[in-house]
């Protein structure tokens, strides 16, 4: 048996078509989106708007690889000061392996180069893979959303993660 490495690193352009279509194999099997959802959604991740993204915020796609494929995505977004966390996934053959929860976590390592105080994001409210991850990296589901993007429910999240250069963020101080 063969067993694999799972490098993580940040996503540059060069891996904008490999992201783009397993973010489409992510999203179009997801049970948790409506065919609208899952249609916009695939059609906006495209390669072009992907490297657009990793060309102004390098800090915005962290890739889980095995060599040269793809097994996990997270995307992610600047937001006045925040960390919008807008997408994470892992490709079927490399689920059950830590790699998300991993993810998460290498998010985290982006907050003081992106100067943010907190991650927060969005879960559907049947999705309970999502949320039994996002409670145990320690998010807080701070709302709920009814009826709203793509008029499906949703869980607002949020984790803060004050690096020690924001101690008195907020502050006078």
């Amino acid at each position: 048996m063969i067993k694999e490495t799972i490098n993580y690193r940040l996503g540059t352009t060069a891996d904008a078509a490999g992201l783009a279509a397993a973010i489409s194999t992510v999203i179009s099997q997801s049970m948790h989106y409506n065919a609208l959802a899952r249609t916009h959604e695939t059609k906006r991740y495209n390669a072009l708007f992907l490297a657009e993204k990793m060309a102004e915020d390098p800090c915005s796609v962290i890739l889980a690889t095995d060599g040269d494929t793809i097994a996990g995505f997270c995307l992610s977004r600047f937001d006045d000061y925040t960390i919008w966390l807008e997408w994470f996934g892992v490709l079927p053959g490399y689920r059950s392996r830590g790699i998300a929860a991993r993810l998460l976590d290498e998010l985290e390592n982006y907050v003081t180069v992106r100067q943010c105080h907190k991650i927060w994001c969005d879960c559907r409210t049947d999705n309970n893979a999502a949320i039994h991850l996002l409670a145990r990296a320690a998010y807080k589901q701070v709302g709920t959303l009814q009826h709203h993007w793509y008029g499906q429910d949703f869980f607002i999240w949020d984790k803060p993660v004050v690096p020690e250069t924001f101690k008195n963020y907020g502050t006078d101080e």
